[in-house]
């Protein structure tokens, strides 16, 4: 199948905006990194996830469940997760040999287990109306974070808090992205987010403080006391938002094929990649002395998640990849001619 150069476009960006925001997220907040931070993380996954539903439609069609994705979807989050646990634990100075436990996370590994629950239900959403999918996934999203049973177990905290952006995916058609590139007034989005933007960065040490931890989708116990009770209205502005955000890079981005775009095509190795060489950087002490106090500092930062970007997701870690991720497709063809 030939591949969408904007699309690919799309997830290079966001792939770029994912690392970067790990890279940053160790450092001293300061005001200038937290502008940054805040930025992406007001939107960034909540595209991936839309993103994700858009290419999730042929995973049933007539019936038919592509159970090979969701059996490599499991593989990787198994892999993911042992390989996270190993470098995590030595970035923090703890045995790597204490138990790890799969079916909880609160790191990056969450974001395969939602998938995994996403595709498991797209045979059920199939059945209902799109309309009353995302009405059904937008109240869940809204509500469940008052729900204190709901956290890393299952990863489901997140998983129903960035649902509605995965049907709204799900549910998009290429002939509408094509109508809204087309029409001139797309750059109203880019204009309006790049307003938000600007809100955030301004915000980001005052009035908008309070309200911050929702863009990570956690429970809303995690407010201030005073604010429990509007969770539920802070996740609703945080939506409108994003989808301000998504609109905004969607009317940016071009439909050509860049120097960069084949960065789209590999965005689930630079995904898992990064994050390792992250916890690595921890480890070998970059952060004691790359403090986020000098903004120099921060900039290279930026600039060494750009570069490490354009490294994950070469050619050669590519085909590494690609074998590991497809030994369950092996091992299937094996009993077959067994």
């Amino acid at each position: 199948m030939r591949r969408d150069a904007y699309f690919d476009n799309l997830k290079s960006v966001l792939i770029m905006l994912v690392v970067i925001g790990h890279f940053l997220l160790p450092m001293d907040n300061t005001r200038f990194k937290n502008s940054i931070l805040y930025t992406i993380y007001l939107f960034h996954m909540p595209m991936f996830a839309m993103i994700s539903g858009y290419f999730a439609k042929g995973l049933y069609r007539d019936g038919k469940f592509r159970t090979d994705r969701l059996v490599r979807i499991v593989w990787l989050y198994f892999i993911f997760k042992l390989a996270v646990h190993v470098t995590e634990n030595l970035a923090a100075g703890v045995p790597v040999t204490d138990p790890i436990d799969f079916f909880s996370d609160s790191g990056a590994p969450w974001y395969l287990m939602a998938l995994f629950w996403w595709y498991l239900s797209i045979p059920a959403a199939v059945q209902m109306k799109p309309s009353a999918v995302l009405a059904v996934t937008t109240a869940l999203g809204l509500l469940s974070g008052y729900q204190d049973s709901l956290g890393d177990g299952l990863a489901m905290c997140r998983t129903l808090c960035f649902a509605p952006f995965f049907y709204a995916g799900y549910y998009l058609q290429r002939e509408q992205v094509t109508r809204f590139l087309s029409d001139r007034r797309r750059w109203c989005w880019a204009a309006a987010a790049l307003a938000v933007a600007a809100l955030i960065a301004l915000g980001i040490s005052g009035f908008l403080k309070p309200y911050l931890t929702d863009v990570k989708g956690m429970n809303y116990r995690r407010f201030a006391p005073e604010l429990y009770a509007w969770g539920g209205v802070i996740r609703l502005v945080h939506y409108l938002a994003a989808a301000v955000m998504i609109l905004g890079l969607m009317a940016a981005t071009p439909s050509r094929r860049l120097p960069w775009t084949r960065l789209g095509e590999r965005t689930l190795q630079i995904y898992i990649l990064h994050r390792l060489l992250r916890d690595m950087m921890e480890y070998w002490g970059y952060y004691e002395v790359f403090t986020s106090q000098y903004r120099r500092n921060v900039v290279f930062t930026v600039f060494l998640a750009l570069l490490a970007t354009c490294v994950l997701g070469n050619e050669w870690f590519a085909r590494a990849f690609n074998r590991l991720a497809g030994l369950p497709d092996r091992w299937k063809l094996y009993r077959r001619d067994g």
